[in-house]
């Protein structure tokens, strides 16, 4: 089984400062949509950022994020 966090579907266009899209955490009445599934279910997994200012904060490092 799989613990599951819903997103929302892409953007219709990426953002301006990169070429990715945008997704968010849809809510049902103020809690995250989640599901336990089974793992034979999974088509394909994906790779989230955090949605970053211009610039990542300065004192961030491999190290300590």
């Amino acid at each position: 089984l799989a613990y599951v966090q819903w997103f929302s579907l892409f953007t219709a266009q990426p953002e301006p400062h990169h070429p990715m899209y945008k997704v968010r955490r849809p809510l049902k009445d103020g809690t995250r949509i989640v599901s336990i599934i089974p793992v034979a279910n999974i088509r394909h997994s994906v790779h989230l950022l955090p949605k970053f200012r211009p610039v990542a904060p300065p004192h961030w490092t491999s190290s300590n994020v």
